[in-house]
């Protein structure tokens, strides 16, 4: 009976993870596809990447158009609520373009 339960529980396991695996590349195939210009993108492109809501989205374009255009994406850290651990973690899916 226990090995009967043992099997039982480890497919439910293997069947589990292979579902989860199947939607990974789902889910970051839209934020890995291309890159968002922090420059140019509205507040609701800025909110289809990972943790940046539309208040944060609003507080980047609203920075951007008192500043002036970011020049480099280490800029980003100068609008509240983007801090050190946030925009690494965005660095790979946001560009700046040069003026």
């Amino acid at each position: 009976m226990n090995l009967k339960r043992s099997l039982s529980v480890s497919l439910a396991v293997l069947i589990g993870c292979l579902w989860l695996f199947a939607l990974l590349p789902q889910a970051g195939a839209a934020d890995s596809s291309k890159q968002v210009d922090i420059n140019k993108a509205t507040a609701e492109e800025l909110t289809q990447l990972p943790r940046i809501g539309p208040r944060i989205a609003e507080r980047i374009v609203q920075y951007r158009q008192e500043h002036g255009p970011f020049k480099t994406v280490e800029d980003l850290k100068a609008v509240k609520g983007i801090g050190t651990k946030l925009l690494e973690s965005l660095r790979p899916m946001i560009t700046v373009t040069p003026k």
